[in-house]
């Protein structure tokens, strides 16, 4: 050792630093299995919960205990709603704010709403959908009074029930395809919703598409985060990583929904995809969800008889044929508007490619493969016409629906009827059904002739099937009046009662009726209390025929209650005479009576009511025009007498203008867009003078001033000059004094029609609005000559067509309040017997105002909308009955009752006298009017006497009441020429409802029976939502109807 000692010590230290190097070594060693043996057990666990889901199964299964809602009364502040989707937009959910608030703002108000949980408002918040049943087949519910379905917008079959009804081989290739491990779970509780392989997958091959790898990118979703995808997340796309958790967390919700076994969930997950898948929008048609609207809309093919061929044994034709639509609709799902719009050339090799994927797999075998190849792909050239549950002969429906839209400001039929919505209608659905039977069988001769009505006045020997019936029955009740039929026979979807405007004839009777015991009632407030000396005062003033019989009655019977008034001014005598020319409606007009009989007859009111009079109803209109003559604001008889009256200077002026606005609209509609060379030719003409017509042009517009202009400008329109003396015309029409009046007169044009002539040669693209703003001075000079007092005649002419208007003018509002559907009437004394024309829904209007004593009630046949039924967003409004309005004194309403019921009783209706009679003997009171229109177009000599006549339309109306609740009316139409061909009255629309009367008395003696109030009871099914008691979650219940 190099003679040197070692230390004794050091054996000791070195076995000792040995000893705890040992120590330390086998600490780290502990340390390191421990934590070994920790991630063993974490790995584990994850290897696991990998395989089993369970952790899983227990988060979701307590989150969905804590998620409920409950449907209690009032509106909820404890609600939310969906992000905007497409399941949730196309059901309504998402819209549901935007609906209420709308409605309530049309007088309905919620009285039940979902109260949602606190777990489930917060995952609304973060756009998590949550659990609940979404039906496939939900959409557009209308019901009847007594809970009938009046419409149901459904498309069963269209969808899969139940997986024993999707054809096994289908469902093996829609999990090859998507999802091969769907019906393949190593437990029970395994989630359906993640396989971690497959996001393992799709998220290497996207980090090696960002580092521009050569792989393509593949999604990791399963059918069940596919289903969440394109039902609940915005546009039915994936755009975030945090979407796709929301998807993720969405969809494992739903697989616990029930409980945390999830094998009928999976099974729920192949039914739901393959009944809502999107596969585009076809053109004409609309979106398409589902394989079975698919294969209907892109192929022409019945889901029925897909299924029944792809459970057939052997590869038929019709199989390989099934097989091949289907797989590639399912194919198609990755990219729809692509494959199935776009690039369908592309499509068959894809299919193809997937048959053989198919073929290798052993889903199928290699003979049907070669077939399927074979087997071109062929889309059918247009979609056919996308289901329509509604039929023609379903119009209340359609008015149901046409309300709907209009209520929630929804564009479309198409998006209407996909909301998950059930409304309860006012309609009496057996009774709606057996109307529209009823009108659709008058198109069959044999069944005119077993019910009588080839008759005189009634069909006689015309043809049945061009005639339009239509029949409108209302309830009145103290919440409104309540419409129970809405039915016509018509062959579109066109609502006649409510659309259609028409001249009805002798029904107009009833307005002119009603408005003149309205203007009596307003001379009998205006002269009750006066002394005999005021009303003498009065009478000395009075300026119309209707105040002066006031006076005298009141002078005479002193203190005269109203109706005793009403009753005298319904004893007033009319003449009936024919022999009488009148003044009304912008020249001298002649009226004939139906009833030849009747021309010599001086009847009282009452009686020319009943029997339908003209002549006495054209003379009662002439009385009240002349009531609301003196009336004005003006004295209508000194604008007439005196030349100096501010007023006739004025009103001269507004004729003037409104004259010539007229005259330049034909003009503008005459020569806008015209060539220059063609409105010189139009105004020339080809005759004679055609020379000294243009030159009469040439000044007229002052094209130039010399001969050489002149013969330029002839030469110019064609006209050798060679033979034409242009010096003669030269100094003929070169003459300063000759204004552009003048040589309008001498071309026979209006003033206005020449100078608007003149402006289209010079910028045939003017405006409207350019040629009226510089056409004042030439409006100026074209209306001169009306105010020049030398045309008296013709002041006076016009002067008189202005004031009957103004006095119409004043009536139409008294008309309008009590119905009356249009903004303006018809000038005309004719007015009186249809000329106005009218709608039969607005004349049932009018009667309801006389039935419920003068108080006009709103319409509604809307009780109540129920949206969203079973589900978190479940909502429930009804319409607030709303006062009505008294535009009638209840004495008016009185009064025209009882003349309607005399109607019936012994006049024009009387047919239907005693047909009204009740199980127990009693006979209803029926009110009515009749009335017919033959509507021509005819043309007329200077002596008045026809040239020719066309028919136009035919029209034959009664307007009814049925004791004291019941009013309608119905009608008889023929449009257009073939109207010649028809002579029926308002006696056929008589008789169809003395034929319905036994279908209606029915419901009469039943009284509609008022449905059951809705009691709300708990409800213990696993949603624990409160319901209606007796009712599934999908209806509502039905609306109590106010007797």
């Amino acid at each position: 050792m190099n003679g040197k000692t070692v230390p004794s010590e050091l054996p000791r230290a070195l076995s000792l630093a040995s000893r705890l190097l040992w120590f330390v070594n086998m600490r780290r060693l502990k340390h390191l299995l421990y934590w070994l043996g920790a991630l063993l057990v974490i790995f584990l666990c994850i290897f696991i919960e990998f395989q089993t889901s369970i952790l899983q199964s227990w988060i979701f299964t307590s989150t969905n205990e804590r998620l409920y809602f409950k449907l209690k009364e009032g509106p909820s502040k404890e609600i939310a709603y969906p992000r905007s989707a497409p399941f949730d937009d196309r059901r309504g959910y998402s819209k549901l704010p935007a609906f209420q608030s709308r409605l309530e703002s049309q007088g309905y108000k919620i009285t039940h709403q979902v109260r949602q949980s606190e777990t489930m408002l917060t995952l609304f918040e973060h756009g998590i959908s949550t659990p609940y049943t979404e039906r496939p087949d939900a959409g557009l519910d209308i019901r009847g009074v007594d809970g009938d379905s009046l419409f149901r917008y459904g498309q069963s079959e269209f969808l899969f029930g139940k997986i024993d009804d999707i054809p096994p081989l289908l469902v093996k290739t829609l999990l090859f395809l998507e999802n091969r491990d769907l019906d393949r779970p190593a437990t029970s509780w395994q989630n359906p919703v993640i396989e971690w392989d497959r996001i393992l997958k799709a998220a290497l091959m996207y980090v090696g598409a960002k580092l521009q790898l050569p792989v393509p990118v593949q999604g990791g979703s399963t059918l069940a985060v596919q289903l969440e995808k394109f039902r609940h997340s915005p546009n039915g796309r994936t755009d975030t990583p945090v979407e796709k958790l929301r998807q993720i967390i969405g969809a494992s919700l739903k697989a616990y929904h029930e409980g945390a076994n999830t094998r009928a969930w999976r099974e729920r997950i192949i039914v739901d995809y393959l009944n809502t898948v999107p596969l585009a929008a076809a053109p004409g048609y609309g979106e398409i969800h589902g394989l079975g609207e698919g294969l209907h809309a892109w192929f022409g093919m019945p889901l029925a008889a897909v299924v029944a061929a792809l459970n057939s044994p052997g590869p038929s034709a019709a199989k390989i044929r099934a097989f091949k639509y289907a797989l590639t609709l399912l194919i198609s799902v990755r990219a729809p508007s692509v494959f199935l719009v776009e690039e369908r050339e592309s499509l068959e090799e894809k299919v193809n490619q997937f048959t053989r994927l198919l073929a290798r797999a052993g889903i199928i075998d290699w003979e049907m493969a070669a077939q399927l190849q074979e087997t071109p792909i062929r889309f059918i050239p247009s979609a056919p016409l996308a289901p329509q549950p509604s039929s023609n002969k379903n119009k209340a429906a359609n008015a149901i629906r046409t309300n709907m839209m209009d209520a929630l400001g929804v564009t479309n039929l198409y998006d209407l009827n996909r909301l998950h919505l059930q409304v309860d209608s006012t309609f009496d659905v057996s009774l709606q059904k057996k109307v529209t039977e009823f009108l659709h069988r008058l198109a069959d001769p044999k069944m005119v002739s077993a019910y009588g009505l080839n008759g005189e006045r009634l069909l006689e020997s015309a043809d049945p099937t061009k005639v339009i019936y239509s029949f409108l029955l209302v309830e009145a009740t103290p919440g409104g009046n309540l419409v129970r039929v809405q039915a016509d026979n018509f062959a579109a979807p066109f609502d006649f009662n409510r659309s259609v405007k028409l001249e009805l004839g002798s029904t107009a009777k009833l307005r002119t009726l009603t408005h003149y015991l309205e203007v009596i009632a307003e001379i009998h407030r205006d002269l009750t209390g006066l002394t005999g000396k005021q009303l003498t005062q009065k009478a000395q003033m009075g300026r119309d025929p209707l105040t002066r019989w006031g006076i005298e009655t009141l002078r005479n019977e002193k203190n005269l209650e109203l109706q005793p008034f009403l009753d005298r001014a319904m004893e007033r005598r009319y003449s009936a005479s024919p022999y009488e020319e009148f003044f009304t409606g912008g020249g001298l007009l002649h009226f004939e009576n139906f009833a030849k009989e009747d021309n010599n007859r001086i009847v009282e009111l009452r009686d020319a009511f009943r029997n339908s009079i003209n002549l006495a109803f054209i003379r009662l209109m002439r009385d009240v025009v002349s009531y609301h003559r003196a009336r004005l604001a003006y004295d209508s008889d000194d604008v007439l007498e005196n030349p100096a009256n501010s007023h006739r200077q004025k009103m001269l002026q507004e004729i003037g203008e409104e004259e010539s606005r007229a005259t330049m609209r034909r003009a503008y509609q005459s020569y806008a867009k015209q060539a220059p060379d063609e409105i010189v030719r139009r105004l020339v003409g080809t005759k004679r003078s055609i020379e000294r017509r243009l030159t009469i042009l040439f000044y007229a517009w002052h094209i130039g001033t010399s001969e050489a202009d002149l013969k330029a400008w002839l030469e110019k329109n064609k006209l050798p000059t060679a033979g034409v003396d242009v010096a003669k015309l030269l100094h003929a029409y070169q003459n300063p004094r000759l204004t552009s009046v003048d040589y309008a007169y001498l071309l026979a044009l209006h003033p206005l029609d020449l100078w608007c002539a003149g402006e289209f040669r010079k910028d045939s693209n003017l405006s409207w609005e350019r040629l009226y703003a510089a056409s004042g001075e030439a409006r100026r000079m074209g209306s001169a000559w009306l105010l020049n007092s030398h045309n008296r005649r013709a002041q006076d002419l016009r002067l008189r067509i202005r004031i009957e208007r103004d006095a119409f003018s004043r009536m139409a509002p008294y008309w309008q309040r009590l119905g009356f559907p249009f903004k303006t009437m018809v000038p005309s004394y004719a007015s009186a017997i249809g000329s106005s024309s009218d709608r039969p829904v607005a004349l049932a209007e009018l009667v309801g105002i006389v039935v419920n004593d003068g108080v006009r009630r709103p319409s509604a046949s809307l009780a109540k909308v129920h949206f969203a039924g079973g589900t978190p967003y479940e909502t429930l409004l009804e319409r607030t009955p709303k006062e009505g309005e008294r535009v009638l004194a209840p004495e008016i309403a009185g009064t025209v009752r009882k003349a309607m019921a005399e109607v019936v009783e012994q006049g024009s209706a009387r047919r239907l006298n005693g047909v009204f009679k009740l199980s127990d003997g009693k006979v209803v009171t029926v009110g009515g009017k009749t009335g017919s229109g033959d509507n021509r177009f005819e043309t007329f000599n200077r002596a008045g006497g026809v040239i020719t006549s066309r028919a136009t339309n035919r029209t034959a109306t009664f307007v009814f009441y049925i004791g004291e609740r019941y009013f309608g009316v119905i009608t008889a139409y023929v449009q257009g020429r073939e109207a010649d061909n028809y002579h029926f009255t308002s006696s056929l629309p008589v008789t169809l409802l003395k034929l319905l009367a036994p279908t209606v008395l029915a419901k009469l003696d039943k009284n509609f029976k008022e449905p059951p109030a809705v009691s709300l009871e708990k409800d213990t099914s696993a949603e624990g939502k409160l319901r209606p008691t007796g009712l599934s979650s999908s209806q509502a219940p039905v609306a109590p109807v106010a007797q």
